[in-house]
């Protein structure tokens, strides 16, 4: 009776180091995001491998898209003061995420991209 105490209490605690690790591993982050005038502000944001990304994206002129290249994520952005639209983000993988305006508004749409850069290590994000 006592080893099988003892087994479980090996158990019980390894199973909360490793939520204790997991929870380290995972930040959460909000960005606020400006887009007008064919631009996104900021338009480059560096993340931690882990970190659940939270973009809340505005617009202080007309409505725009928001679309990160290769993922599932292409939503309206309302135009000035009629809210936001939030993003969330998953960074599970390191690399650069490129978004841009997924609509038309107006002659410099091409030049409105941006990227979510996302870093094994964690001193590379905090740029």
């Amino acid at each position: 009776m006592q080893r099988l105490l003892v087994w479980g209490l090996l158990i019980v605690s390894g199973m909360s180091a490793v939520s204790k690790i997991q929870a380290e591993q995972t930040d959460h982050r909000v960005v606020t995001i400006l887009a007008e005038r064919f631009s996104f502000t900021p338009s480059e944001i560096h993340v931690a491998i882990g970190t659940s990304l939270e973009l809340r994206i505005h617009s202080n002129d007309t409505m725009h898209g928001f679309r990160i290249i290769g993922n599932n994520v292409n939503v309206l952005v309302p135009k000035r003061r009629q809210g936001e639209a939030v993003v969330r983000f998953q960074a599970v993988d390191v690399g650069r995420y490129e978004f841009e305006c997924s609509r038309l508004c107006g002659a410099g749409h091409n030049f409105m991209r941006g990227a979510i850069i996302v870093h094994a290590d964690r001193q590379d994000a905090d740029r």
